[in-house]
């Protein structure tokens, strides 16, 4: 009865391992459909404007892809980057098939975004501790108290980008959108200088 034991508890084992590396296959299959934008490590593309993906909270691309899916995001006629997303997200509307995805891309490891951005690393740290650290993080680390992704391994062009939709209402307008929201109306509190030494000061933050 031991030995039946042991062996029942192999098998079991050994499904799992199986189970597991069938998941994360099928993830990494799923993935490659965002290779052509986004890297294959999820490093992004500055020449395609693709951001970085790898090491970002799973909760947080889940629920950009489901924006994208259901017009929350990328509906705008002036998001032309956004519209790009569109039709990939409608492709994956199976809540197993995203949690499977964005697991795998939250578990690529981060790579540092190469800028030569330059600014005011002191007036940035201010800055940003006194506009974006309580939501963010103090190192741009993301918060997932405050459903606040991660801003570190971002390319500044994206990240000005993705402000300038805020504030001219490009993104974050949406009813649906309550996190957002909020950062539409903080966008609209940072002037010009200080989001440059804002964006200075996250891309001098370690991963």
């Amino acid at each position: 009865m031991r030995i039946g034991h042991w062996i029942i508890r192999a098998l079991c084992y050994v499904a799992v391992i199986a189970h597991t590396y069938v998941h994360a296959n099928d993830a990494q299959q799923l993935y490659q459909s965002c290779v052509a934008c986004h890297g294959e490590q999820g490093q992004g593309n500055t020449a395609l404007n693709a951001p970085a993906l790898a090491g970002q909270y799973d909760w947080y691309l889940q629920r950009q892809l489901q924006y994208f899916a259901t017009g929350i995001r990328g509906s705008q006629a002036e998001d032309t980057h956004g519209k790009i997303m569109v039709p990939f997200a409608k492709s994956i509307t199976d809540e197993k098939q995203q949690q499977a995805l964005v697991t795998y891309i939250s578990e690529l490891e981060p790579v540092t975004a190469e800028t030569d951005i330059k600014g005011d690393l002191k007036n940035g740290s201010r800055y940003y501790h006194g506009k974006c650290g309580a939501c963010h993080g103090g190192q741009a680390q993301g918060n997932t108290s405050f459903n606040a992704p991660k801003l570190t391994g971002l390319d500044p062009q994206y990240f000005l980008r993705q402000m300038n939709h805020f504030q001219l209402g490009i993104r974050g307008q949406h009813q649906d959108d309550k996190w957002g929201r909020q950062m539409a109306m903080m966008s609209k509190t940072i002037s010009d200088k200080e989001l440059k030494d804002i964006l200075f000061f996250i891309s001098e933050q370690g991963e």
